[in-house]
């Protein structure tokens, strides 16, 4: 192995393409075999990225939603096709637009044509599938992902300020189609985590905590605002403003909706080490570098199965599993890794891959927004040209 191609691709990100700091760890087998960090964590203060920097991880919170989901899934808490109506009665009859596309497509999922908000056209109908717990993992579910939805502040003002009553209030969307016939990232995940609290009878947070941070010895991951002293830990945040220079942004998320809100989709913030753990795990079939399992290997599977019937993904060449991307077409990907390759990634950048054939994980954390979207390419394909050396 010679990682020389993917620290010149890193390199490149931050010293030719303006990317204020990146740090990458790549494990095999629970051995960290690689590290490198370059850039600035904060470039007015012209302080140096040091690797132990916090960052708002955003949708890289999905996987370990979804990984605590599936613990509950194994100790029979609930049955994938449930639906969610069996334990958020709110959601047993769903509106939907009147102009919902595969209206009568009631039996597979297909791909929609959008990635984001659904173009809603309010009618008197109701949608005739059921949501169901699979749908939410493969945000099949017809939501969309707009937080300011006037449900969600109409809540928020009558102080359903929580994880569970706050996301009861999604039950007042309009579905943008009839649940499993549509593709579209959305607040599944964040359903799915105040149905997290609801199996397990803890709030989403301390549920993670215990079962899935404490396991891995995570100490620098958590939900919610940063305190004064983990502020001063955290890397500035940026966004690529129309020259792709780096804007400054406030140092918040936006996807914290209250201080009591713990949201399962984006709500998370941690160190590139930290993280690096987790996928290791899910790399290894479930199994800590501590010794401790997570999931059982078969769980695993499942999680990187692909469940959308053949049809295309939020990306192209890639299927969808229960949270998670799965490459599936390396030719329509661009993708050197390999057939089953899983993983998410953040809207600031951060991005996460797991090879479970092997035991290969690959964790990038940066803080800057309007990314390349090729750079998901860019770091996988350096990855395994950098193993072939």
């Amino acid at each position: 192995m010679n990682f020389s191609i993917l620290t010149d691709y890193l390199n490149t990100l931050v010293y030719d393409k303006n990317t204020p700091c990146v740090d990458c760890i790549v494990y095999k087998n629970h051995k960290m075999i690689y590290r490198h960090f370059a850039g600035k964590s904060d470039l007015e203060a012209d302080k140096d990225v040091s690797g132990d920097e916090l960052y708002f991880i955003f949708s890289m919170t999905k996987l370990v939603t979804c990984t605590a989901a599936l613990q509950l899934y194994e100790k029979g808490k609930y049955n994938l096709d449930d639906p969610i109506s069996k334990y958020m009665p709110e959601f047993k009859k769903m509106k939907i637009t009147a102009d919902a596309p595969h209206a009568d497509d009631t039996a597979k999922i297909t791909t929609g044509h959008s990635i984001g908000s659904a173009d809603i056209h309010i009618g008197s109908g109701y949608a005739k599938n059921a949501i169901t717990v699979r749908h939410l993992f493969t945000m099949s579910a017809g939501f969309d992902y707009n937080i300011e939805a006037p449900f969600i502040k109409t809540a928020l003002a009558e102080g359903k300020t929580d994880t569970r009553n706050l996301m009861g209030a999604m039950s007042n969307a309009v579905l943008g189609f009839e649940p499993g016939t549509c593709f579209n990232y959305s607040l599944c995940h964040d359903i799915l985590g105040a149905l997290i609290e609801i199996w397990s009878g803890e709030s989403l947070g301390e549920y993670i905590r215990k079962n899935i941070f404490e396991p891995l010895c995570l100490k620098n991951t958590f939900f919610g605002v940063p305190s004064p002293e983990q502020k001063v830990k955290m890397a500035a945040r940026y966004i690529f403003n129309d020259k792709g220079n780096p804007q400054r942004l406030p140092l918040e998320n936006p996807y914290n909706l209250s201080p009591d809100y713990q949201s399962g989709g984006a709500g998370l913030c941690s160190t590139t080490e930290d993280y690096a753990l987790l996928l290791d795990a899910l790399a290894c079939g479930g199994l800590c570098k501590t010794g401790n399992r997570i999931l059982r290997e078969d769980t695993v599977k499942l999680m990187h199965t692909d469940q959308l019937n053949g049809k295309e993904g939020p990306f192209e060449g890639y299927g969808y599993g229960l949270g998670v991307r799965v490459h599936r077409d390396p030719q329509k990907s661009g993708s050197l890794s390999p057939i089953g390759e899983f993983g998410w990634d953040g809207a600031a950048g951060c991005f996460g891959m797991v090879d479970a054939d092997l035991q290969i994980s690959l964790t990038h954390f940066q803080h800057i927004h309007a990314w390349d979207l090729n750079q998901r390419n860019g770091l996988r394909n350096a990855l395994y040209l950098s193993l072939e050396e």
